[in-house]
């Protein structure tokens, strides 16, 4: 059995490293210079690609172009042990996120979609089919943007539920949410577990506050992750609700410190660990993620059972050590 089942988009990700304030100083009809680049794959792979270097079973269902950089993809998500379920696009490019990072790590994203887009119902049926149980399916928020894919996302989700796998979802962009609302509350009704940002629980809390918003969902028997960044996340089961420090990191480039975040608490997940500690190990894993350049700096594995040896997880070790 998987222990979580990405549902999302293909995306290689182009990451140049920018002095501050370098957007307002674009020249749009002359030539603009970096220090440094970077082109990795990216998208909703980095969450399966870090709960795989995380010792856990992962899988991966997207859509990529008929051309070089998909099939780069695919043979990277091989080469970390994660089952591919990407399909191909001959109508289509690879998606593609060009990633401007300033020196103090916050970055500005330019998205071409792609092929992403084009995922459909049958491709995505065929797939959970082929791979069979997880423990979760995961689905992303900025995969619900267009049709068909939007429809074939929310159909990964009523599969995975069907079969019996926890339902994890993250909206990924406010604006997102403030776009297309009675989308996100449809698949937010019908998630286990929702991970969203501040912002983005803002617009989905109604005028409530975050904290109660999250104390109402959690009271319906959902998990709820408020991440916010450096100060950490407030997360609520059953009505109650915690808050979790953020922890120090030199920060220089918070690209897929979301994707670590999330990562990190499906592999805890993934072992029975409750949500606190999960999330205690999410903060830890996306605050070292953040000390390097690109959506897939991962820390050490060696690090790793370190940290999970300092919290005291209650059932141990011994099963970490091996999978870590």
């Amino acid at each position: 059995m998987f222990d979580c089942i990405v549902v999302g988009d293909v995306m290689m990700d182009v990451v140049l490293k920018s002095e501050r304030g370098v957007l307002n100083a674009l020249e749009i009809d002359g030539t603009n210079y970096f220090r440094s680049a970077r082109v990795a794959p990216g998208g909703s792979g980095n969450i399966a690609a870090a709960l795989s270097h995380l010792g856990g079973k992962a899988a991966f269902i997207g859509k990529a172009g008929q051309d070089p950089f998909g099939t780069a993809y695919l043979r990277d998500l091989e080469s970390l042990s994660i089952a591919a379920g990407v399909e191909f696009d001959e109508s289509a490019s690879t998606g593609f996120v060009i990633s401007l990072v300033e020196p103090d790590g916050h970055r500005t994203m330019l998205v071409s979609r792609g092929a992403n887009d084009n995922l459909g119902q049958q491709e995505v049926k065929a797939n959970l089919q082929k791979l069979g149980p997880a423990k979760f399916v995961y689905l992303s928020g900025y995969s619900l943007l267009n049709l068909p894919q939007r429809e074939a996302v929310l159909e990964a989700g009523r599969i995975g539920r069907g079969n019996g796998s926890g339902v994890v979802f993250d909206p990924g962009s406010a604006n997102l949410v403030k776009d297309h609302p009675d989308v996100f509350e449809g698949a937010i009704d019908s998630c286990d577990v929702l991970c969203a940002n501040v912002a983005e629980s803002k617009v989905l809390a109604n005028g409530l506050s975050v904290s109660e918003y999250a104390r109402s969902l959690s009271r319906k028997g959902k998990k709820v992750i408020v991440k916010a960044g450096a100060q950490g996340c407030l997360v609520s089961t059953e009505g109650e609700l915690s808050t979790l420090p953020g922890v120090s990191a030199n920060a220089l480039d918070t690209t897929g410190a979301g994707d670590a975040f999330l990562g990190g608490l499906l592999y805890c997940l993934s072992l029975d660990y409750d949500l606190t500690k999960s999330a205690s190990f999410a903060n830890w894993f996306a605050s070292r993620k953040v000390e390097g350049l690109g959506p897939r700096h991962f820390p050490r594995r060696e690090d790793a059972v370190a940290f999970l040896k300092s919290i005291r997880l209650e059932r141990g070790l011994e099963r970490e050590e091996t999978r870590v």
